[in-house]
């Protein structure tokens, strides 16, 4: 825990909220989804191992939403962290920054110079930097030690994107440098405390202009990385109008057209196999139909598993299917028939529709 009454502790936090406001107002209007990931990412500060129905359970009882694991998913493949080892690692790598975070604040050197060395790490074991670790290292560290919260910071944190939350995360490592003098020798601490009393130097003011500049570079960088943020939002909203679109063709409102595509491709397959000739009348139909499934195809709308096929699962396995049988037991598996296939937008790994599976009976 960290003492919120010792002075330079106090002043860390006072420069941290006033780097917030900064941001708050470069921020500008937060979407639902954003403070939603954010709820989310908080939720999982507290156990890195939490699956996508733990989750919206929590996100239920502590938040009062009415969420599902399927929209729990689909925020992890949004987040590009629906892989449960790369979540876990990522979280891990951001409770380590938390943790050194601390030791900075209290005063300690080596562990600023650690914090310094990780966080230009990538949270990833494959060396890959994940796009969000930087927004959640912000969030970790409010999780971790609340008590530095005496301004309300971290719901303000919950507002911001990944681009304005990353450089928010650098003017938190930015705040203890400066109370600290982490970065900067004995002599030029004095320096810099005699400034408040005594006209600038001629050497003081080139350094305050070098740290201006420094200040005007990272703005710089911060604006263009939020234009990128936008086009990929962009971007993010065509690829989601067109699985909503694909997901209502396949709604039971619509009578599950995808599946029936299916259904019938394959009857008629199996009818032109046995050399049974078809009505001249129904050809426009299955022209139609032919033209149907290509259309999915060249849209690069895919099922996910096979129709009719009977497979061995788990309750692991059947997490992201819609299931029909008696309930599992711990460590057995059961024979299952595939009712739909479910369907997923392969480009982006973005899943439509769940896979519908009955237990077959012996």
């Amino acid at each position: 825990m960290l003492n919120i009454n010792e002075p330079k502790i106090n002043e860390v936090v006072q420069n941290i909220h006033e780097a917030m406001v900064r941001k708050s107002k470069r921020g500008g209007k937060s979407s639902e989804e954003i403070i939603t990931e954010s709820r989310i990412f908080s939720i999982i500060c507290s156990d890195f191992d939490l699956g996508p129905a733990k989750v919206a359970g929590l996100m239920n009882s502590e938040y009062g939403y009415d969420m599902t694991s399927d929209e729990v998913i689909q925020i992890f493949r949004s987040r590009k962290m629906a892989n449960p080892n790369e979540r876990k690692e990522l979280f891990k790598w951001a409770d380590n920054v938390a943790r050194l975070f601390k030791g900075a604040m209290l005063g300690k050197k080596e562990k600023f110079e650690k914090l310094e060395s990780l966080r230009k790490e990538p949270a990833l074991k494959s060396g890959k930097k994940h796009d969000s670790q930087d927004r959640i290292a912000a969030i970790m560290i409010y999780e971790r030690y609340p008590e530095i919260d005496i301004f309300d910071d971290r719901n303000s944190l919950y507002l911001l994107g990944n681009t304005v939350a990353k450089y928010f995360f650098y003017d938190m490592v930015d705040a203890v440098c400066d109370v600290y003098f982490f970065n900067q020798n004995n002599d030029e601490n004095k320096q810099e405390q005699s400034e408040k009393k005594n006209k600038l130097s001629y050497e003081q003011a080139i350094r305050r202009v070098e740290q201006l500049e420094g200040t005007l570079e990272r703005t710089n960088t911060m604006l263009q990385d939020l234009q990128d943020e936008f086009e990929e939002q962009l971007e993010a909203g065509k690829i989601k109008e067109l699985a909503d679109f694909f997901a209502m063709l396949n709604s039971e409102k619509y009578g599950c057209i995808l599946d029936e595509l299916l259904v019938v491709r394959k009857g008629v397959d199996a009818l032109r196999k046995s050399n049974y000739e078809l009505p001249i009348e129904i050809n426009g139909l299955l022209i139609m139909v032919k033209k149907l499934v290509q259309f999915v195809r060249d849209s690069h709308i895919e099922p996910m598993m096979k129709i009719d096929s009977i497979r061995e699962v788990s309750a692991t396995d059947i997490e992201f299917c819609n299931y029909e049988g008696s309930p599992f037991d711990s460590d057995k598996t059961k024979r299952v028939k595939v009712i739909s296939p479910g369907w997923i937008y392969k480009d982006k790994d973005l899943q439509i529709s769940r896979p519908k599976v009955k237990e077959v009976r012996s």
